[in-house]
């Protein structure tokens, strides 16, 4: 394994990701993290910070997304569900290496061969199919894409008129449940369905027995 000094480089990923966060579309936030947090996990993870992921886990503990609706993982902090090395997100999401989620159950993972051998694309687990979709993006296009796409149009069907005020209310583990689920017929009808804070691990493990009937 290389060592810590063989993978911070003073020429790196950072500038340009700040740059990407300060003329966002949307609002980003960023968690600070501490010098030690951050080289443990580009330790464990043998990436440079030239690499935009590599800066992520470095130099924040995470980002926070359109006022708390998707998180970005870096290398950990009070305020966002696990890091890019401690992910917590359950037995259905070994599937892919998780590097972030949204308030509803989805989950955006790298694919390291389960999805497509061939792809190094990062795959979005839908909570409207239960399917792990591709994105067509790198990392690198999917972290600019966060920034400077429109989040309200790809989440148009998941999104209700009070979205905002109910996430702003979720503690750092918990996110939303939606019933009826957003898989089903009736759960298409957004504005109509109930909505509730319930942890994220809960949510994911809800997800992961409904799939798990749908494959059998």
């Amino acid at each position: 394994m290389k060592a810590i000094s063989e993978l911070i480089f003073n020429e790196n990923a950072w500038s340009m990701i700040q740059d990407w966060i300060r003329n966002s579309q949307t609002h980003v936030h960023v968690l600070q993290n501490t010098r030690i947090d951050g080289e443990g996990v580009l330790y464990n993870l043998q990436i440079s910070n030239k690499s935009t992921m590599g800066a992520i886990a470095l130099e924040c503990g995470g980002l926070v997304v359109d006022h708390g609706w998707l998180y970005i993982l870096g290398s950990g902090h009070s305020e966002i569900y696990g890091s890019l090395i401690d992910n917590n997100h359950g037995s259905l999401f070994e599937e892919g290496f998780v590097v972030a989620y949204d308030k509803v159950g989805g989950i955006f993972a790298m694919n390291s061969g389960q999805f497509d051998r061939d792809s190094r694309n990062v795959y979005y687990f839908a909570p409207d199919t239960l399917v792990w979709e591709d994105t067509g993006k790198g990392y690198t296009d999917f972290l600019y894409w966060v920034m400077y796409g429109d989040l309200n149009q790809y989440y148009e069907s998941f999104r209700w008129r009070e979205w905002l005020e109910d996430v702003k209310k979720l503690t750092s583990d918990q996110g939303i449940s939606i019933y009826p689920y957003l898989w089903t017929k009736q759960g298409r009808d957004i504005e109509n369905t109930s909505k509730a804070a319930i942890p994220l691990k809960e949510i994911w493990e809800i997800q992961s027995d409904f799939r798990r009937t749908m494959i059998e």
